[in-house]
């Protein structure tokens, strides 16, 4: 997970959509609630501004895989939907009440577009987070689950306050039943 505000905070983004005329809208999200479903577009690059999101997709026997937990001041999108307009295969699903700020595309564009700075505040917040997705694709293939789920609680404590066991299983890559004897040998 890679939080936002050392680049982009909340603040941030009120002032550049005050002094730019952006249009930016917040959205009220119940715990529960799909912001995106597998199928359709990813219009928007969504801010957390308040609560806790889980970004998920099916695999091929149907089976919920977590592939990411964005908590406050975390930025999620569906990449390939929001950059590239290719199908888009994520869920984001608020495992509390969220509030989130909503940035599309062309507004995206018009704010990397107005300075060097807002330029580079993006490029490293999305640099971070391939650097982010390339350890954990590494880390499936050269830690033990263990070895992982102990990073986790290690690097994020707060996830095992704010979603299920099921949902932690699913992003170490294990099945939950793994993940029990873990937890019971440690």
């Amino acid at each position: 997970m890679v939080r936002t505000d050392k680049y982009i905070t909340a603040k941030d983004l009120a002032e550049w959509d005050d002094e730019y005329n952006l249009g930016l809208t917040k959205r009220s999200v119940k715990k529960g609630e799909l912001v995106l479903k597998e199928g359709q577009p990813c219009d928007y690059s969504f801010f957390v501004l308040k609560g806790f999101m889980r970004i998920y997709y099916l695999d091929l026997n149907g089976k919920e895989i977590t592939h990411w937990f964005a908590p406050e001041n975390s930025m999620i999108t569906s990449p390939l939907s929001f950059f590239k307009s290719e199908e888009n295969i994520l869920y984001f699903e608020a495992l509390e009440d969220t509030e989130l700020i909503l940035i599309t595309l062309e507004q995206f564009n018009s704010l990397i577009g107005r300075s060097k700075q807002l330029e580079e505040a993006f490029r490293s917040l999305y640099l971070d987070i391939a650097m982010f997705w390339s350890r954990s694709i590494m880390n499936l293939h050269t830690q033990t689950a263990e070895e992982r789920y102990l990073n986790l609680i290690a690097e994020h404590p707060y996830l095992f306050q704010k979603t299920k066991l099921t949902h932690i299983a699913s992003y170490l890559g294990i099945t939950p039943q793994s993940l029990s004897r873990i937890r019971k040998n440690i």
